[in-house]
């Protein structure tokens, strides 16, 4: 080799080092790490659906502050120039005239309006917007127990798959030894050509699947990537680890739930929030008494005093409203009876999210136990039928259905173990205590 060539190569070396190295070359980034709680915070911090869920909570925030604006003092000014093509003049009975304002002048108004009382529909309005604003908070509150149920599932069926993925490479692995041990066979003159064949067909199919596992395993951490907002192709890697949860009675945990739920909360508030609203809509029965004062002030030569001050008290009464009103309150009251279905049927519901937790739990763990014995004896069986026909006692066909009964055990085993930390999860939002995943110093202090 030439020294120059030798240079050449080393040229290209360095380049290729460079790029993979330094910083604002085009390597791929490194794959983020996560553990559950991670996941959780990243998904707390940027998932859309939290994100439109606060900025509700906060506008029906700006909702209370325009309620509570119909008790505090409402001040109103103008300021006006006024033109006539002829000024307006007052007649006497024997013909007379003399104006009564100037044919061009200014004048402006400052008044103030405070509200003293309208039969409690002022203030029912501003606490039925408290009200509604608190049913935000908790609906964010279910939002993020959503989101967190949604993470923690996400992580976990990808944990499965990634095992999945596993369970089919070891299947290839114990497939390409047999049909090695086949060949040999084959080679010695021990067993006929249709053995390898038939391992060659079983392995091609145990490649199918780990393709198909591999897929899986891509689409299930790409969709968890886009709920955790991180870029969709990116090789996450996910710590393995088990949710923590005490054991939990059915009737205990259902009072819990019944107790903490933030669906069940917000659900009780719209229904004292539509109270207020029946109370606020049937003060349009009765007279708003009200008063006003204020200082106006105009250019007007044919007057003695310009300014003037003045004081008015005031009642307004809308006596009949072709039966609107009356229509109204009865929306109201009807609003309130459809609430209270609607509560019922929420509570049932979460009724049966505990339940179906609960069941889930104990199904899991009564899989989790069963299979895992029954993988000690799968793999002893392989191991059995291995020798068997490695002595010429067994048959190809042995050896390749305890590989299969195998892999299909291993399955079973691992879809129980993650099926069961799913269920675990699954029991903690049940009872609304999924946020406890993550810690409380990682959510802003205003989250209910």
């Amino acid at each position: 080799m030439t020294a120059r060539n030798l240079w050449r190569r080393l040229g290209v070396a360095l380049v290729l080092w460079s790029v993979a190295v330094l910083p604002g070359m085009t390597a791929d980034p490194p794959a983020p790490h996560l553990d559950l709680k991670e996941a959780l915070r990243l998904a707390w911090k940027a998932n859309p659906n939290l994100q439109i869920s606060r900025l509700q909570a906060l506008i029906a925030g700006e909702q209370v502050v325009r309620a509570r604006s119909g008790l505090l003092p409402q001040v109103k000014t103008q300021v006006g120039q006024t033109i006539y093509d002829d000024p307006l003049k007052f007649q006497f009975g024997g013909g007379g005239s003399f104006p009564q304002t100037n044919r061009n002048f200014w004048s402006s108004q400052t008044s103030v309006n405070q509200l003293l009382f309208d039969f409690w529909g002022t203030p029912s309005k501003y606490m039925a917007a408290v009200k509604g604003h608190q049913a935000s908070l908790l609906d964010t509150a279910q939002t993020r127990d959503n989101v967190f149920l949604t993470v923690a599932q996400g992580y976990f069926k990808t944990l499965r798959a990634k095992k999945m993925v596993e369970v089919a490479k070891q299947e290839v692995f114990d497939l390409k030894e047999h049909l090695r041990i086949a060949q040999d066979q084959y080679q010695f003159g021990v067993v006929t050509f249709n053995d390898v064949l038939q391992a060659k067909v079983s392995l091609a199919d145990a490649e199918q699947r780990l393709i198909v596992a591999e897929t899986d395993f891509i689409d299930l951490r790409s969709t968890l990537n886009k709920v955790l907002m991180l870029p969709v192709t990116a090789p996450t890697v996910l710590k393995d680890e088990k949710v923590d949860l005490k054991a939990w009675a059915l009737g205990e945990a259902t009072d819990v739930a019944l107790k903490h739920r933030a669906d069940l909360k917000a659900s009780q508030e719209r229904i004292r929030q539509q109270e207020k609203t029946v109370v606020e809509t049937r003060a349009q029965f009765f007279p708003q008494f009200g008063v006003q004062a204020g200082h106006t002030y105009q250019v007007n030569n044919s007057l003695l005093h310009n300014h003037q001050w003045f004081a008015i008290f005031a009642m307004n009464w809308n006596i009949f409203s072709g039966l609107d009103t009356k229509a109204a309150v009865s929306q109201a009251k009807l609003k309130v009876q459809q609430l209270q279905e609607q509560h019922k049927d929420i509570s049932e519901q979460v009724q049966l999210d505990v339940q179906t937790a609960y069941l889930k739990i104990k199904e899991t763990v009564d899989r989790i136990r069963t299979t895992e014995t029954a993988v000690t004896q799968g793999e002893e069986n392989l191991r059995l039928n291995e020798e068997r026909y490695k002595e010429s006692v067994g048959t190809a066909t042995d050896v390749i259905d305890a590989d299969t009964l195998l892999t299909k055990t291993r399955v079973n085993y691992w879809t129980a173990v993650y099926d069961h930390q799913m269920a675990k999860a699954q029991m903690l939002w049940a009872i609304g205590g999924i946020n406890e995943l993550l810690p409380q110093e990682s959510q802003p202090r205003h989250v209910p």
